[in-house]
């Protein structure tokens, strides 16, 4: 039992799997902690009013909008404060700012999205009503409710950086656990709803398991595709400095823009519907609450150019030619037939620039062609979404286990280190 005890605080895998599940367990804890100021039906209810898309908008931030509960606005708020500072980072003023400084205007842009958020949610909601209130019972339980989802919501970044630290995967395991326990769910009501005899069941089951192997066989190929580079390093003399080369995945930026892309998306319904409680009878507001969710037309088209815009972005995000090319001169390092320098941040951007764009154009079929398809059949969005959602949980889950087996690898140099 010692040998055990010593050998599990010795790994660090079993550790991080420790954190991980903990971390999870709570998350869990906490989307099933109801809002003490909503009755049990006014929970239920009252975010569908919004648009049903929005729940599977919601779904990959890690949040939820049909039940209304601790954790309801999930990590969209850091995700979107991270997109925004993102391109605030442009201004030379940003630049400038000290770590600590950049730290207290990220939480602050994170909580100005977090409360347009909960403005909107919590306006389609019903409560309960307390005498003892009188006229302002509705003003004060909406903001308890808003306080609770804003801090809910901190609490959530808090746990995928603590789980970014000490166990696997960062703030993607959240998300993934979400999304498969959502998978679930919806499938366990699909067969409730529907009664399907013994042979239709195994037929839908079995088309369900073909569709979903096929979609996760494409991701995995097109995840794990990639250019690679040869270069020549001088501190190694042995058969390894032959292998060495820098790799470009065909998508760069992997499953990154159909998750930030989903989170841009949700803030317009949102929003609008904010405005719509200041301004009820504002005919521009009431036009444009239909028109923006992904669900229309032109929230299709927005998307597909947020997952072009996202896919570039995130391409030159992951992998940066001028900071390769200093690496490679600082160490050494070079490409055959191709001068250090500016010489080689030129050569790696070319490569770059293709294999960004292909990869932009491949995310906006994946993610765009079944919304376009479904739209124009009049059909239910949420199937389209799917073929998404399984792309970004098979993505998340490929980092995880990439993360893994650095772990697990660690272990065999133990010994020489």
């Amino acid at each position: 039992m010692k040998n055990i005890w010593r050998n599990y605080r010795s790994s660090t895998l079993a550790n991080r799997l420790t954190w991980m599940v903990g971390i999870v367990f709570v998350y869990m804890l906490g989307k099933y902690i109801p809002i003490a100021t909503l009755p049990a039906a006014g929970i239920e209810a009252g975010a569908y009013k919004l648009d049903s898309a929005l729940e599977n908008l919601a779904m990959v931030t890690g949040g939820q909008f049909s039940t209304l509960n601790l954790f309801s606005l999930g990590l969209s708020p850091w995700m979107t404060g991270m997109i925004l500072w993102r391109f605030l980072t442009l201004f030379k003023t940003i630049k400038g700012l000290t770590a600590q400084q950049s730290h207290r205007y990220r939480m602050l842009l994170m909580f100005v999205v977090a409360l347009i958020q909960s403005i909107g949610v919590s306006s389609l909601s019903d409560y309960y009503q307390f005498s003892q209130f009188g006229d302002y019972s509705l003003p004060i339980l909406r903001g308890i409710t808003m306080v609770v989802m804003i801090a809910g919501s901190f609490v959530l970044m808090w746990l995928a950086n603590v789980n970014g630290r000490k166990g696997l995967g960062g703030p993607s395991v959240i998300i993934v656990s979400n999304m498969i326990l959502t998978f679930i769910i919806n499938i366990i009501r699909y067969f409730s709803e529907n009664r399907l005899g013994g042979l239709e069941f195994l037929l839908t089951i079995a088309v369900i398991a073909l569709i979903a192997s096929a979609l996760i066989w494409i991701t995995v190929v097109v995840y794990r595709a990639e250019y690679r580079i040869p270069i020549r390093r001088i501190m190694i003399i042995s058969a390894f400095a032959e292998s060495t080369y820098i790799p470009i995945r065909v998508t760069p930026a992997g499953g990154m823009p159909f998750m930030y892309a989903m989170t841009l998306m949700s803030l317009p319904p949102i929003l609008i519907s904010a405005l719509l409680q200041i301004f009820p009878e504002n005919p521009i507001l009431k036009d444009l609450v239909g028109k923006v969710s992904i669900s229309e037309l032109l929230g299709i088209l927005v998307y597909i150019f947020l997952l072009f815009i996202l896919a570039i972005g995130f391409a030159y995000f992951n992998i940066d030619p001028t900071e390769v090319a200093e690496n490679m001169q600082k160490s050494g390092d070079y490409i055959e037939n191709v001068r250090p320098g500016e010489a080689t941040r030129k050569y790696i951007s070319f490569y770059l620039n293709r294999l960004a764009l292909v990869g932009a154009i491949y995310t906006c079929l994946m993610g765009g062609v079944p919304l376009l398809l479904v739209w124009s059949q009049q059909g239910q969005i949420s199937i389209a979404l799917l073929i998404n959602n399984i792309y970004i949980v098979t993505t998340l889950l490929l980092g995880i286990v990439e993360q893994v087996r650095i772990l697990r690898s660690w272990r065999e140099y133990d010994e020489i280190i």
